[in-house]
């Protein structure tokens, strides 16, 4: 299923069968699943039961591919999947998270210049926009700051879509956007949610 809103297209289904046919795009900005559904991530039997991943990691070849098709890449929870690039550095978001169970920051590798770029925004599992229902939602104005962060790129490709919020990034910074996402509920949210930021486009970026 392909759904086009704006400069977006959106496609309903698994990207390992879908990323062959798109060919090449200007960067990847990503954010693989890893522990949805959990209480916690990353700081183990915190409440006395096994944690375990919903979600096993994606292979390695899915990240192989993403650096043939793409000129850039950024993909949250590198950490995880052991994906830095080799001669490239890391995002570290800095959630200000008040909960003492979660994680505090998330990481990031990122296909551009050899250093660690911080950035803050303030973020918690309990405290958020509430516009996708979707366990790991992410602020936009994330995904705004990852995709200034690269050289300039026209296309954007997320794998791994969620409810959209790349998609909606790339409206407001007038970017063209590809996405997938395997499950039909998040990928109705996502249509709704990018359709929703091309219907009240932000007054101060200019769409090319």
């Amino acid at each position: 299923m392909k759904e086009i809103i704006g400069n977006a297209t959106l496609y309903l289904g698994d990207c390992l069968e879908i990323m062959p046919t798109l060919g090449k795009v200007d960067a990847v900005v990503t954010d693989p699943p890893y522990g949805i559904g959990n209480f916690v991530q990353t700081t183990g039997n915190i409440r006395g039961e096994e944690v375990t991943w919903n979600d096993a990691p994606p292979p390695m070849t899915l990240f192989e591919i993403l650096r043939k098709i793409s000129k850039h890449r950024i993909i949250w929870g590198a950490n995880y999947f052991n994906c830095f690039e080799k001669n490239g550095g890391a995002i570290v978001w800095n959630k200000n998270q008040p909960m003492p169970n979660f994680s505090k920051c998330e990481i990031a590798s990122s296909s551009h210049l050899q250093k660690t770029e911080l950035v803050t925004i303030t973020w918690t599992n309990f405290v958020n926009t509430k516009e996708s229902n979707h366990p790991c939602e992410r602020p936009v104005n994330l995904y705004v700051f990852c995709i200034e962060y690269l050289p300039y790129s026209n296309l954007i490709f997320d794998p791994f879509m969620g409810s959209g919020t790349t998609g909606v990034a790339c409206a407001k910074l007038g970017r063209n956007f590809i996405g997938i996402e395997l499950e039909p509920k998040y990928f109705d949210i996502a249509c709704e949610r990018i359709q929703k930021a091309y219907d009240q486009p932000d007054m101060f970026i200019i769409c090319t």
